[in-house]
C-alpha cells in the first residue's frame, strides 16, 4: 500500500511517472485526511497526522477495523463487510458492493 504525501510535491505528487493510480484515495482514508496529505496550506502538524492515521487504518486487519468501527457507532450497531482481495479480480466488484449498500440500508433500516 501507498500512501503519497502530496504536498510535497515531486514523485508523490504524480510527477516522475509516479502511477496515477496511487493517488486515488483508497477506501481506508477519509477525504479529510486525504485532503490533508494534499494540502500545502494545512498546517504540517495536521498533514502529519492524517499520514499516520492513514497508514495505521491501511494496516487494519478486519477485526480490528471492526473493533474500532464499533467504537465509533456504538456496539449495538450492526455492522455488515463486504470483504475481497486487495487486488479485485472482478471489473464490477466494487459497482456490486456499491449496489448492495442501499438495498441493505432499504430492507434493514437502523437495526
Amino acid at each position: 500500500k501507498v500512501v503519497p504525501l502530496m504536498r510535497t510535491g515531486g514523485a508523490s505528487d504524480g510527477e516522475l511517472g509516479f502511477p496515477k493510480a496511487a493517488l486515488k484515495k483508497p477506501s481506508y482514508a477519509t477525504e479529510d485526511q486525504w485532503s490533508r496529505l494534499a494540502s500545502k496550506d494545512a498546517p504540517v502538524e495536521d498533514s502529519a497526522e492524517a499520514a499516520v492515521d492513514v497508514v495505521v487504518r491501511a494496516m487494519e486487519s478486519p477485526p480490528e477495523a471492526a473493533h474500532r468501527l464499533r467504537s465509533s457507532m456504538g456496539n449495538d450497531t450492526t455492522i455488515v463487510c463486504i470483504v475481497s482481495e486487495a487486488e479485485v479480480e472482478a471489473a464490477d466488484s466494487e459497482a456490486l458492493a456499491k449496489a448492495i449498500a442501499p438495498q441493505l440500508d432499504a430492507q434493514m433500516g437502523s437495526r
